[in-house]
């Protein structure tokens, strides 16, 4: 089982372009939903892998500097 840390870093080092301005919903390395409205992919995941915590993120649409 891969904790959100784990997911957080996979996150971190993967191109995710393609869900630029979307949220995601990851559990064990990868994404098991996306969209635009948060509410939606929290359930979409959650229903989907009711036993797993999914990490929750947005994917800018912009470069964001630190």
């Amino acid at each position: 089982m891969i904790d959100s840390y784990g997911n957080y870093e996979w996150f971190l080092k993967k191109d995710f372009s393609d869900y630029s301005g979307k949220w995601l919903a990851i559990i064990d390395k990868k994404v098991v939903a996306s969209g635009e409205d948060a509410n939606k992919v929290i359930t979409k995941a959650r229903e989907e892998y009711p036993h797993k915590r999914p990490f929750i993120t947005k994917v800018r649409d912009k470069l964001s500097i630190l």
